[in-house]
């Protein structure tokens, strides 16, 4: 159907014709554009206290189990946030929550470079971590209703490819900034999301598909005109079903969605527990397993982040080819076989086990970014910010249990190969998860009933 056709019969399905067949450069191009630069500081954010930490915990002579409560406390953070807003963003709107979460997120940033006080610093990341876990469903939520089906993958891959950026240019800025400036330098920088704020809100409508979601006809014309859509009829408002704005957590576990919430927690539960493993204590165990120095562990890592940060312009060719659950079955065997590996080393591998453990960053580190589109997809609108809100939360308990959970295996084992047996089983349950759990997505409209074609 084009914007001069006859509407159809139902006001969402109205909408989603028009976004599929629009060219609007904002729909097109400055959507996914705009809104990675703007979740770039997120990742940056999330990622650089793992930078930071080698300084850190000499500076200020942190203990094994003060490290892991700094790092416990941002995750924490992260997954209250993620379970608040990504509700909230069900009731309030997708650009309301988003620009709370990323001025909250962008101010704690610059109070973080001013702390001198590991108690204060650790508070100050909680709430931080309540504007990372709390931007980043909205604004998936967000990206995800506004792509067209036919290239959803690469749409919504260009957006993770500047969103997870991020987490690459920290670790490149991390071994040139912090031996000439330090690390609180690293935390000034991360605050420039806040700049691209005024922005976003100045060039971007409220989510047309939530909008009509909640039978407001009128509004979803007027953000469908700021996108450059000819209006749908306004009739369809009378057969559109009312949906009040609320936080539907509990519709997660209705009847019709409880085995993919608690499936798709699992998953993500798992797959974080992992990936954040490799992310947070890579630089660390470089250090104190291995024996690199910190800046040929930022050098490491430096180059590993790079190698990560493409993995979305990887996805942007495969995703709607191949599609997404064989590649993320192709994804969690190679972390398997890498996590198997670096076990059966032992704390004995050195280089091999350097390099082992950088591939299997990457690797764990992509198979948590697919998460992403891929339960953006396979959620309803209705439910769609809540439910990645859910699944963010738990990934977030995952990465705040993460930190103390290694610690203490190393504690009690000074083992490395236990730690990596522990992650391989995790990656184990990841596999069997997406062999009989998932279901592809590739080419499907977003509220298509599962057996459609």
């Amino acid at each position: 159907m084009t914007d001069g056709a006859a509407s159809p019969s139902d006001l969402n399905t109205a909408v989603a014709e028009r976004l599929d067949t629009l060219k609007s450069w904002k729909v097109t191009y400055w959507t996914p554009l705009v809104l990675g630069l703007l979740m770039m500081g997120d990742s940056w954010d999330i990622t650089v206290v793992g930078f930071i930490m080698p300084s850190l915990r000499e500076e200020w002579n942190l203990s094994a189990l003060q490290v892991g409560a700094i790092f416990s406390a941002g995750f924490a953070g992260q997954m209250i946030g993620a379970l608040l807003f990504g509700s909230l963003a069900e009731r309030f709107g997708r650009m309301p929550v988003l620009t709370v979460a990323v001025l909250a997120m962008s101010l704690l940033s610059v109070a973080c470079a001013i702390v001198h006080d590991p108690t204060l610093f650790a508070l100050l990341r909680f709430g931080q971590g309540l504007g990372f876990g709390g931007a980043t469903p909205a604004c998936a939520a967000y990206v995800n209703e506004m792509a067209p089906t036919v290239s959803r993958g690469r749409y919504f891959s260009t957006f993770q490819f500047l969103m997870i950026s991020g987490f690459s240019l920290c670790a490149i800025a991390a071994a040139f900034v912090i031996p000439a400036w330090g690390w609180r330098a690293m935390f000034l920088i991360g605050a420039f999301p806040a700049l691209l704020v005024p922005l976003v809100l100045w060039t971007l409508p409220e989510s047309p598909r939530w909008l009509a979601r909640l039978n407001r006809v009128e509004a979803t014309n007027r953000a469908l005109a700021r996108l450059g859509a000819a209006p749908v009829d306004a009739t369809l408002a009378a057969s559109a079903v009312l949906e009040k704005p609320r936080m539907p957590i509990g519709n997660l576990f209705a009847r019709d969605l409880r085995w993919l919430t608690l499936s798709s927690c699992l998953l993500w539960f798992c797959t974080a527990l992992v990936s954040k493993s490799f992310a947070t204590w890579t630089p660390t165990l470089y250090v104190d397993v291995y024996h690199l120095s910190v800046e040929q562990s930022l050098n490491v890592a430096a180059w590993t982040g790079v190698a990560y940060g493409c993995t979305p312009l990887v996805f942007a060719v495969i995703l709607d080819r191949v599609g997404r659950r064989p590649t993320g079955i192709a994804i969690a065997s190679a972390t398997l076989l890498v996590t198997a590996s670096v076990a059966l080393l032992g704390n004995g591998g050195g280089l091999l086990s350097v390099v082992l453990i950088g591939i299997g960053w990457v690797s764990s580190g992509s198979s948590f970014t697919l998460l992403w589109p891929y339960t953006a997809e396979v959620f309803p609108t209705k439910v769609r910010s809540t439910a990645l809100g859910m699944c963010s939360a738990v990934a977030r308990a995952a990465s705040a249990l993460t930190p103390l959970l290694v610690a203490g295996v190393l504690t009690w084992t000074n083992a490395i190969g236990a730690v990596f047996a522990m992650l391989g089983a995790a990656t184990l349950v990841v596999f069997l998860l997406w062999m009989f759990a998932t279901r592809e997505m590739a080419r499907r409209r977003l509220d298509e009933p599962a057996h459609a074609r």
